[in-house]
């Protein structure tokens, strides 16, 4: 599946210091294309949207037919 990354979620990444964290970002990203449906569903006003845990910090993304929409990277508190 291609990943598509939202300017939100780009401008995210770019803050993003710590290379051990990153690292693992993109570890998350290759297992995502690999399973799209890896990510916990959310609900309420995040329906059709879909969480994965890199703690303490989150990833919202939605899957939109074949591709997959990476909207925010956040921390936890701020994630929902």
């Amino acid at each position: 599946m291609e990943i598509l990354f939202s300017d939100e979620f780009k401008k995210d990444y770019r803050r993003i210091k710590d290379q051990g964290l990153r690292l693992r970002i993109v570890k998350t990203f290759q297992k995502l294309a690999d399973m799209p449906d890896k990510g916990k569903p959310l609900r309420y006003d995040h329906k059709g949207e879909r969480r994965i845990r890199i703690d303490p910090f989150r990833i919202i993304y939605r899957i939109e037919g074949d591709k997959i929409k990476v909207l925010c990277f956040e921390h936890r508190g701020k994630a929902y």
